[in-house]
């Protein structure tokens, strides 16, 4: 371990505190990026990406990267630094931060469908053994690649793409998020907050000027040229995807934007010491095409799924950047440029084997053992209260709303989060709707002809929503020993394309007859709204209730209907399993089961 004077001593200690905000940045970049649903959880990967890149890079990784050295393979001590070297401890606190970030960028490949325990034990390896040994290689002085010649100044492969290429193996063995790859077409997810990507984006380049500058280890003239080079490889990395955006898309992304700046920051992390900033500014440039095209290219002819698009940024411009260090940077004493361009491939071919392939076999082990993706239902529902119990004032607003919508009880009151803007307008809309349900007392007290008719769906004859509503008692559906079936017609909006509007309202006619006949005299069928109907039956058996509803369902399908001939639908069933669960949460689970049944496939029954 070198001595450092104080100020060079200074300067390392102050770029690892700058590259600590890198966490934020990321945090902030893939909080943005991923579904409302799951931004929790993401910024708790990146919370624990800190926390245990500290603790295993001190127990282990940082005596297995820069530890005394055997045969140019692993460092064999220093673990477990007791901070009397003021130097030693200066340079952990510096590499710790490399360290998290590069686990860190592992995060964003497997985001929204890996379980959180699984990622922890990824994270642990990661930074306890994966990275710290390739990271011997190409920095340590005894390293068999640093031997060779190998120049990865700050890490464009030792970090960045190392932790690309595990999350490319990740990505494979998790496979793509539910609802990605539908029907041969590619699903594009709606980020949560294009603000928290730009905002994100300026705090990771911030944070890069020392992560690139601070890898000099001393603070002297050169600073300045790294500082400028890593200035200008990000504005070209920007001005990169600028240009693809105007002449391959339609406007201006936030998303692919913003990538391309961290793309070309990425580039030149490699040989930001050692280009002229011309190169610099071509290094940048170019980063940004291979960012693009290559995340294309695993998504549209590998279909894998890269939610922040960490392979295109982090691996490729990262093989990139360090193979240009190869064309161009100065030549060290009796090496060829030949030479220099072979060490530099050479490095970023073994750093492709090893992580990928330590990497596969990782997440293959978490696969076997059950701790790798999510439940389907914990996707769907989201990772931040599947893995951590966690919501959001508006989002228990809006699951308010839709719940209301859905079962049509305004009585039932929307989550008002107080002093905020969520919680005023939901004040709102309770008032509204406590308005709507007296409009409907006053109705239903002054005319009871017109409260008898508005029970009864004028199409099909059943009974309607309010109807159905009405005639359910008010105790729990568990005393009353009732379940619930919700069917839906498959792909009726077709019908109604292609036959008309007379020949859907005839299927669904038709549809109701034969319900009528299939269902027994104290079971209740009812329209609950387009081509969605219900059944309540009399049993508190879920098995029962889900022969029931494959009775119907084969029913329908043999069943002949005028011009069309045949139908298929969707079933959703729910059983109570005490008296604490009330009509609202009983359609609910039942309309989740819904849900399940449609996406994989239609025509079953699926339950809750």
């Amino acid at each position: 371990m070198s001595e450092y004077s104080d100020i060079d001593l200074l300067w390392i200690v102050l770029s690892g505190i700058l590259i600590f905000t890198m966490q934020l940045g990321f945090a902030m970049v893939e909080t943005g990026t991923v579904r409302s649903k799951n931004t929790i959880n993401v910024a708790m990967k990146n919370l624990i990406d800190t926390i245990f890149g500290v603790i295993c890079f001190w127990i282990i990784g940082f005596g297995l990267m820069f530890g005394h050295d055997i045969g140019g393979i692993v460092g064999i001590d220093s673990f477990f630094i007791d901070g009397s070297n003021p130097a030693e401890n200066g340079f952990f606190f510096f590499e710790s931060m490399f360290a998290a970030t590069s686990i860190t960028i592992v995060s964003g490949a497997v985001a929204e469908r890996m379980k959180f325990n699984g990622y922890v034990i990824v994270s642990i390896i990661v930074i306890s053994i994966i990275y710290p040994i390739f990271g011997h290689w190409a920095w340590s002085a005894q390293g068999w690649l640093k031997q060779m010649g190998f120049i990865d100044f700050a890490g464009s492969t030792v970090v960045h793409s190392m932790g690309a290429w595990i999350g490319l193996a990740g990505a494979i063995i998790l496979g793509p998020r539910l609802g990605r790859f539908r029907k041969g077409k590619i699903s594009n997810f709606a980020p949560s907050n294009h603000n928290f990507i730009v905002f994100g984006i300026f705090i990771l380049w911030f944070a890069w000027f020392a992560f690139n500058a601070g890898s000099l280890l001393a603070f002297n003239s050169s600073v300045s040229i790294i500082l400028l080079n890593t200035l200008i490889a990000g504005s070209f990395g920007g001005f990169g995807t600028y240009l693809i955006s105007l002449f391959l898309k339609k406007g201006i992304g936030v998303e692919l934007f913003s990538f391309g700046i961290i793309s070309g920051l990425v580039g030149i992390t490699a040989g930001c010491a050692d280009l002229t900033t011309t190169e610099a500014a071509f290094v940048g440039f170019v980063s940004a095409f291979i960012m693009y095209f290559s995340d294309q290219l695993l998504l549209k002819k590998f279909r894998i799924d890269d939610p922040l698009s960490v392979v295109g940024i982090h691996g490729f411009s990262g093989i990139w950047g360090t193979f240009a260090v190869g064309l161009f940077a100065p030549l060290q004493e009796g090496m060829s440029r030949m030479e220099l361009i072979g060490v530099q491939s050479l490095g970023i071919v073994s750093a492709f084997i090893f992580s990928f392939g330590s990497g596969i076999i990782l997440f293959l082990i978490l696969a076997r053992f059950n701790s790798l993706r999510v439940s389907r239902r914990n996707e769907v529902i989201g990772l931040n209260v599947a893995e951590h119990q966690a919501r959001l004032p508006w989002v228990e607003t809006i699951d308010s709303i839709i719940r209301i919508m859905k079962t049509g009880n305004l009585q039932t009151k929307v989550y008002e989060e107080r002093d905020t803007e969520v919680g005023i307008v939901a004040r709102f809309f309770n008032y509204l709707l406590e308005t709507v349900h007296h409009k409907q007392v006053e109705l239903k007290n002054n005319n009871t002809l017109l409260r008898s008719s508005a029970q009864r769906d004028p199409l099909t004859t059943l009974l309607n929503r309010r109807g159905l509503m009405e005639n359910i008692e008010t105790t729990p559906p568990y005393l009353q020993q009732i379940s619930v079936i919700i069917i839906d017609i498959d792909k009726f909006k077709p019908i109604n394309d292609t036959f008309g509007h007379a020949v859907g309202d005839s299927v669904l006619k038709e549809l109701a007859i034969l319900l009528k006949k299939i269902m027994r005299d104290n079971d209740i069928v009812a329209r609950w709204g387009g081509e969605e109907f219900i059944v309540i039956i009399r049993t508190l058996d879920i098995a029962l209730a889900e022969r029931i509803a494959d009775k119907i369902r084969l029913s329908i399908e043999n069943h002949l209907f005028p011009t069309i001939e045949h139908i298929t639908c969707s079933f959703g069933v729910s059983a109570p399993k005490n008296d604490s669960v009330d009509f609202d949460t009983l359609f609910e689970q039942a309309d989740k089961a819904l849900y399940q049944a449609k996406e994989l496939g239609r025509n079953r029954v699926c339950s809750w």
